[in-house]
């Protein structure tokens, strides 16, 4: 049986969450939507008042009879930052972001990762971004995505062919020390999904399938793997789902013969020439909607998101996809699928590196203000 201490976080959670996701609500709205009595609210409000999570703001007009503006409340953006990095072969990209989801500062730049120096890479990036923000903001956590199977649980790179990783590296024990926040490594293509939950707040995001598609021109890649790299987030019931062994996601064609290494069912040699030859593209791009099409259809999802450069190819998918959605839909009814490229561009991985980080502090309730607001309490009642 939970707490007290429990139940007080559980609440505090909720509270701020629906603050985060809702900028600029009044206590009141905050009671009726989270079905909570108002003496329950402007405690825990206080405490996050007082703990610097979150502020108050006058706005708006002022009633008919005068009086003070209505007070409404928002996450305090200054009270801290999360940083999210995405590293891949041949190079990195790291964002710092604030609580309230704005982005404070990017950089990039090339890198040549291995098993050997994967988290003394990550200090460097932390650092270098580090500098650029300010000394008063506090860093909350450090969230890293890249290709390959992850376990996110554990904090594991299990195998990655990209980054050559052959053998599991325990990225939570290499990390353990370094840095003095919390970090956590997820798959690329999970954490874009885990971007899109955290920091998207015009839908409220159920069931849906985030598409990462990423072609790449340097030699290595181009000999690995033919350039291009598919992965999928997939988010059910408003959760990122990892699946049984934590390899949801993953793809290979239906339509590959055998074993290989390869994604398509074409040559190494025919992808490597995707960027040149029409044909080939069209061959490549319409192969991978027929593989969603059946995913889509079958788990029955709301809205595709789709991230990565393929946009900088001549190919839309989009228009592909819903093509081939039809196709594979047998009944009269047409099915309503919101098709959209994502919001987060290019920084799609770090973004959602960092959305990862603010969602699992939630989940564990460890952000800091959180933990010291229910232990003030905690401590209240012992007294």
């Amino acid at each position: 049986m939970p707490s007290r201490g429990d139940q007080w976080t559980r609440t505090a959670t909720r509270i701020f969450r629906t603050i985060w996701q809702k900028p600029n609500i009044s206590r009141v709205d905050l009671a009726d939507r989270l079905g909570l009595d108002k003496s329950t609210i402007t405690k825990q409000v206080a405490s996050l008042i007082d703990n610097g999570l979150i502020v108050e703001k006058e706005e708006g007009m002022a009633s008919s009879r005068g009086g003070r503006r209505p007070i409404y409340l928002a996450v305090n953006k200054e009270y801290g930052r999360f940083i999210g990095i995405e590293i891949q072969l041949g190079f990195y990209e790291a964002v710092s972001v604030d609580l309230a989801g704005n982005i404070l500062a990017t950089i990039r730049g090339d890198t040549h990762v291995t098993r050997d120096n994967f988290a003394e890479t990550v200090v460097g990036v932390v650092a270098t971004l580090q500098k650029q923000c300010s000394e008063d903001s506090l860093l909350l956590g450090v969230g890293v995505g890249t290709a390959g199977l992850v376990d996110s649980k554990k904090g594991r790179i299990k195998y990655s062919v990209p980054l050559g990783i052959e053998k599991p590296l325990d990225f939570v024990k290499a990390m353990s020390g370094r840095l003095q926040v919390p970090s956590f490594i997820e798959n690329d293509a999970n954490c874009c999904a885990w971007g899109e939950l955290a920091f998207n707040r015009e839908k409220d995001l159920k069931d849906f399938l985030f598409a990462l598609v990423e072609c790449r021109g340097d030699k290595t890649s181009l000999l690995k793997y033919g350039g291009i790299g598919v992965g999928f987030g997939v988010v059910l019931g408003g959760k990122v789902h990892t699946g049984a062994h934590g390899y949801t996601g993953e793809f290979r064609s239906a339509f590959c013969d055998g074993p290989g290494d390869l994604q398509f069912s074409l040559s190494r040699d025919e992808l490597v020439q995707l960027r040149f030859d029409r044909n080939l593209l069209n061959r490549t791009v319409d192969e991978l909607a027929r593989n969603m099409a059946m995913l889509i259809n079958t788990m029955d999802f709301q809205h595709v998101y789709i991230g990565g450069d393929i946009e900088s190819l001549d190919a839309d998918l989009p228009a592909i996809l819903r093509h081939r959605l039809e196709e594979n839909w047998m009944y009269p009814s047409p099915k309503d699928v919101e098709i959209r490229y994502s919001s987060l561009g290019d920084k799609a991985v770090a973004f959602g590196a960092a959305g990862m980080v603010f969602e699992r502090l939630m989940a564990e309730r460890s952000l800091p203000g959180l933990a010291v607001e229910v232990s003030q309490n905690a401590s209240r009642r012992v007294s």
